[in-house]
């Protein structure tokens, strides 16, 4: 039972002293006890201590049949009332409803859960049209809350507002810093993991995925969309990502950016650029362990367009030995399927080598290029060019650098005779004879 208005607490009483005798004087009842939530609307069940003591006592085996004085009084959501008929029925448990005169247990019973599906399914389809309505009003008006949950670099301030976390905002800006300066997701999440850095719940278990996820998220600069995804079906409340079956709603300069527009439209032309790269090249990695093997995604075969891979071997005089093939080699089990040739890894550092120093002791011819391309409007290839730029005052080099190779080299082609061209991210090239 449930009382909700002060005049059914006078009763509150009686309607104890009435279950306690009807059970007491009958011998095929055993009393196990009163479950009366004084007070409290029947409503939702989650307030109601006693009447959850009582789930959890069938659950245990301990009742066979709850007597109860009506349906509301059992539950007026009808949703929670089918539930909860349904587990305990499955549990031999019966539930009377005097008013009704209704045995769950008994044909009747049947009839019962039957009314009540109809119920719960037009409460259920009622309370959520209502509710998208309603939340779809608030995201024309651009009203809505934020959850900071799972969203590192951002809490919420007392109004719901988005505010930045300046420690965790640091490391958001060194996630985008990173991958533009060449490195994947992979990668990233690596060095990461190594150095400890905490992610959102002070865990330090990166994935590749959650990187990307993050290097997607508009949020970082400032702006917001809001239904990206969708309850699709109201009974099973599973949601789906919105293709366009309803309308999305974009908010500019929603909350302070982390990222500024200019290196968040970078990383999304990057994340293009490099998606078409592999695609081009018939692969579905970018680059693997660009620290240990830095050619590696940067070699392409001048005939097939296949991406050149590694094979290291040792030779009898006990030397070991890097040397780059087409990758189709791979493909086919080893046999060679293309008649572009093989070259060392060393002659591969030499080109990186001689035509980057190149362009550092001619560094004024390229400053009109440069310009030209911060200029140009495309926030990618400003960025690599400006990074590029900082990296040739730098100066000359006497061996190849892993990282200096992963921020200004696109890549190198290997032609069927033998001649390489290199090209780096500020459309520079060079062509070189190896014979």
């Amino acid at each position: 039972m449930s009382t909700d208005q002060e005049e059914q607490l006078s009763s509150y009483e009686n309607q104890v002293r009435y279950y306690t005798e009807i059970i007491t004087r009958s011998p095929d009842y055993e009393l196990v006890d009163i479950y009366a939530d004084e007070g409290i609307s029947g409503t939702n069940t989650k307030k109601r201590d006693d009447f959850n003591r009582m789930i959890e006592d069938c659950r245990a085996g301990k009742i066979d049949l709850i007597i109860t004085k009506s349906i509301s009084r059992f539950a007026r959501n009808t949703l929670d009332c089918l539930n909860y008929v349904r587990e305990l029925k499955e549990l031999g448990v019966g539930i009377r409803f005097e008013k009704e005169n209704i045995d769950t247990l008994d044909a009747k019973g049947e009839v019962l859960l039957t009314i009540l599906s109809s119920l719960a399914q037009d409460e259920s389809r009622s309370i959520s049209e209502n509710s998208t309505w309603g939340i779809r009003r608030r995201f024309e008006k651009g009203e809505h809350k934020m959850s900071t949950k799972r969203f590192l670099g951002y809490d919420c301030d007392e109004n719901g507002k988005l505010i930045v976390n300046k420690t965790q905002a640091k490391i958001v800006v060194r996630l985008y810093e990173e991958y533009l300066s060449g490195k994947t997701v992979d990668y990233i999440a690596r060095i990461f993991k190594k150095e400890r850095v905490k992610s959102w719940d002070g865990k330090c278990n990166w994935q590749a995925s959650t990187l990307d996820s993050m290097l997607r998220n508009e949020k970082y600069m400032g702006d917001a969309i809001l239904q990206k995804s969708y309850t699709a079906d109201f009974l099973s409340k599973k949601r789906v990502m919105n293709d366009g079956t309803i309308p999305k709603y974009y908010i500019e300069g929603e909350h302070e950016p982390i990222i500024d527009v200019n290196t968040w439209n970078a990383v999304q032309q990057e994340l293009a650029r490099r998606k078409k790269y592999c695609e081009d090249h018939f692969t579905n990695n970018y680059a693997v362990m660009p620290d240990k093997n830095p050619f590696s995604g940067k070699v392409v075969c001048g005939k097939c367009n296949n991406l050149y891979s590694r094979v290291s071997y040792t030779t009898r005089a006990g030397t070991k030995m890097k040397k780059w093939r087409c990758g189709s080699t791979n493909k086919n089990s080893g046999h060679r399927v293309c008649t572009c040739p093989y070259i060392m890894e060393s002659a591969l550092e030499k080109i990186c080598v001689m035509t980057w120093n190149a362009i550092v002791e001619s560094i004024g011819d390229y400053e009109t290029l440069w310009n030209i391309n911060i200029e140009s409007g495309n926030e990618l290839l400003a960025y690599k060019t400006r990074l590029m730029k900082m990296r040739a005052q730098e100066g000359s080099i006497k061996e190849c650098k892993p990282d200096l190779l992963q921020e200004v080299v696109d890549h190198i082609t290997v032609f069927e005779n033998g001649d390489l061209r290199i090209l780096y991210y500020d459309g520079t090239e060079f062509e070189v004879a190896t014979h």
